[in-house]
């Protein structure tokens, strides 16, 4: 064993070990880690992370806590770990570019040395026009629509072939079978007796009886028809006057006998085939299409192909159709292409090596990054995207890719275009990400493992403990705005359960909108970081379940959906049931709504006030609110809608305290964007748009991108938080009915 051992590490060669050792060390010591430093007496000393504690030493506010065995886990308090019982420490912010409290989870910073030791290199996000080659092989056969089959329309008997063997060429017309049947007769004699009784009746008085005759007439006729003789034949048979037992079988089309069944003396029933023939001018090529390659193939498509028997020459055919089932054994689809062929020259059964050269259709060209930027394992794709005017700080994403064309991959959803992505050094930055416990390639769910250490209990049971113990606290108003996620989601879950496809596909619409109407400018911190991971990961659900075309594809889009909403439902500690129930307006008395409603009435003044930046009529607006709610008797409300009251009251006197004391503009704006948090959960929560609608309306590049919202009677965007300068900025959120 230890022979062995020894020789596997010397296959692996001693010097590119050496190499490896110190590539990781200087990424280490560059920008990946951060150096020890140095007690008094030259040994490494135990530093606390910088955001770990104030100069003061107590504990920084926003201080998340983890586990060395189990870094997953990020709780906001010290404590144990509910997965292994050991005691948590403070998470370093290593690696993590922070912006206002907002850095999104898979950010990371690497130094300048880091950078060149990675040798990162980046390219943007581009629309151009892309082309790809698809190199098929196939086989060429019969044209089905020039394809005619001779068979017998009457049982009899083959008295002559007119075409001894396969290959002959034969026109339209030509004679090719003799063939002796007794029914033929009997046809041929009813039509003569009834000719001749036409010719008997012709002269008598009776119409009934010379019309009967004439019809007898039609039906011989046509019988005959029916039996395969053409009218010169039938025409021939009443010009003799004398039934035949024998009738000649014609070429119904010109080509070439590519099969002969019958033979002379062969007795034959009603639709016995006795010769093929195919009109060899025009060719099928059949060729075996993967699926990867049916994004480019189109019904009008040019091929071009070679096949063995003329080295060197190229021929060329069109795209005519694709079929619509696969083939299970081979994984391959047949895509018909029509091959002109009036010389003759090739042959079916050619065996072809073909080329298809396509672009995506669309208006405009697709969006692209390098093949060589994600990272794709399985059915994800992780790219890693260079935040701007932030030199050397990256955030990975996880998109949704489109076909590959050649050297690019068109970026189907989690781009824009002018990014800068990774192209080389990514998989080593993934790496870093993963060493830092945070969602990578590997580890898209975060966490460095730890599965082998769970110093006993049950690991499931712990599993779930950490969940409850990582629920994070959010704005109630955070909570509400998810609801219609939530109903979305449960309606995507009842079509899926349905099979109820374009009930799904619906429904998957209406979810994708309602991630789009979050505000997450209502959360910071670590809770904004989670939900900005998640609500990626369900809007990329979203996009790869409307793009799914079969049954299986549809189950596993959901399949994942379903994961990220538990996620989602874990972390937030959401509840459909709770969340429907906590949706419906509260009880309370119309004195009491009415009361309230004087209060909006006095924001909306002071909203008209920003919007126009007239700073003094929003300062006497505010204090008509004041006024207002000094005449609200909350001694009407009991019960929840007391303590919700208590609550909307609170946040309403900061906002207020705020705009009062404030002696610049830009504190006042902000004491609104307080104040119309405040009025939004007034709103919703005592039912005040029952009278008349009002629009939560939000700006998202208020206070330097952070974002903000308020309240207007209409969906005329009016901001106040940029007055003139850019008063139609901002979108309707919601309609607060």
């Amino acid at each position: 064993m230890k022979r062995w051992a020894a020789g596997k590490f010397k296959g692996l060669g001693w010097k590119a070990l050496a190499v490896t050792v110190m590539v990781v060390a200087l990424m280490v010591w560059g920008g990946f880690g951060q150096r020890p430093q140095q007690g008094t007496d030259g040994a490494p000393a135990m530093v606390t992370p910088a955001h770990a504690q104030n100069d003061n030493g107590s504990e920084k506010k926003g201080q998340i806590w983890t586990c060395s065995m189990h870094p997953q886990i990020r709780l906001p308090n010290p404590g144990k770990c509910p997965i292994c019982g050991m005691d948590l420490i403070p998470a370093t912010q290593e690696g993590t570019a922070t912006a206002g409290g907002k850095a999104p989870m898979r950010r990371l910073v690497l130094s300048e040395t880091a950078r060149r030791i990675a040798q990162v290199q980046l390219s943007p996000v581009e629309r151009r026009p892309v082309e790809v080659t698809r190199r098929l092989v196939g086989k060429l056969s019969y044209d089905e629509r020039r394809v005619a089959h001779i068979t017998s329309w009457v049982s009899g008997r083959l008295d002559r072939l007119y075409v001894d063997f396969t290959g002959t060429v034969v026109e339209k017309g030509r004679p090719m079978v003799y063939l002796y049947s007794p029914e033929l007769l009997a046809a041929q004699s009813e039509l003569l007796h009834a000719v001749r009784a036409a010719k008997d009746l012709r002269r008598s008085n009776l119409r009934s009886l010379r019309s009967t005759a004439a019809q007898t007439i039609v039906s011989a006729k046509e019988k005959l028809r029916l039996w395969g003789l053409t009218d010169a034949q039938i025409q021939e048979i009443l010009r003799r006057g004398t039934p035949s037992d024998h009738m000649t079988i014609l070429a119904p089309m010109g080509g070439t006998v590519v099969r002969k069944e019958g033979f002379e003396g062969m007795y034959v029933k009603t639709g016995t085939r006795i010769y093929t023939i195919a009109d060899l001018s025009s060719l099928w090529l059949k060729l075996d299409a993967y699926e990867s390659d049916l994004p480019w193939i189109r019904v009008g498509n040019r091929v071009r192909f070679e096949v063995e028997s003329y080295p060197g020459e190229e021929f060329a055919g069109t795209v005519s159709f694709i079929d619509p089932f696969l083939d299970e054994k081979t994984r391959t689809i047949k895509v018909r292409v029509d091959v002109p062929n009036p010389e003759g020259r090739l042959r079916p059964g050619m065996f072809v090596r073909a080329e298809l050269h396509a672009t995506l259709d669309g208006d405009r060209p697709p969006l692209v990054i390098p093949a060589s930027a994600p990272l794709i394992t399985g059915k994800r794709a992780v790219v890693y995207v260079a935040v701007p005017d932030e030199p050397g700080t990256y955030e990975g994403r996880e998109v949704v890719l489109g076909p590959r064309a050649d050297r690019y991959y068109v970026v189907r959803y989690g781009l824009r275009e002018g990014e800068r992505v990774v192209t080389r050094g990514n998989f080593k930055i993934d790496s870093a990400v993963q060493i830092l416990a945070k969602p990578s390639m590997m580890t898209p769910e975060g966490g460095g493992g730890g599965g082998m250490h769970h110093h006993g209990g049950s690991e499931p049971a712990k599993a779930k403990a950490a969940s409850r113990a990582g629920v994070m606290e959010v704005p109630a108003l955070f909570r509400r705005q998810l609801m219609p996620v939530m109903q979305a989601y449960g309606a995507v879950r009842e079509a899926v359960e349905a099979r109820d496809w374009t009930a799904a596909r619906s429904a998957y619409g209406d979810l994708k909108a309602a991630l789009d109407r979050v505000d997450d400018g209502l959360l910071d911190g670590h809770p904004w970081m989670v939900w900005d991971e998640l609500s990626m990961l369900l809007k990329n659900d979203v996009i790869v379940a409307l793009d799914a075309k079969k049954e299986g594809e549809r189950r596993d889009a959901f399949a994942g959906l379903e994961g990220h909403m538990g996620r989602l439902m874990a972390q937030f500690a959401l509840d459909h049931q709770k969340m429907v129930e906590a949706s419906k307006p509260l009880e309370v008395p119309e004195t009491f709504r009415k009361q309230v409603a004087g209060v909006i009435d006095a924001y909306l003044e002071a909203h008209e006030a920003l919007a126009a930046d007239k700073t003094q009529e929003a300062q006497e607006a505010v204090n008509g609110i004041r006024t207002v709610l000094g005449r609200v008797d909350m001694a009407l409300l009991q019960g929840d809608a007391h303590m919700k009251w208590m609550q909307v009251l609170e946040d309403t006197e900061k906002a207020l305290a705020l705009m009062e004391q404030s002696k610049e503009a830009a504190t006042f704006r902000k004491g609104f964007a307080i104040l119309s948090e405040a009025m939004a959960v007034l709103a919703k929560d005592f039912a005040l748009g029952t009278h008349r609608p009002l629009y939560r309306i939000r700006c998202p590049m208020a206070f330097e991108g952070r974002g903000a919202t308020w309240l207007q009677p209409d969906d005329q965007v009016r901001n106040p938080y940029y007055g003139p300068r850019m008063l139609g900025c901002g979108d309707v959120l919601e309609v607060i009915p």
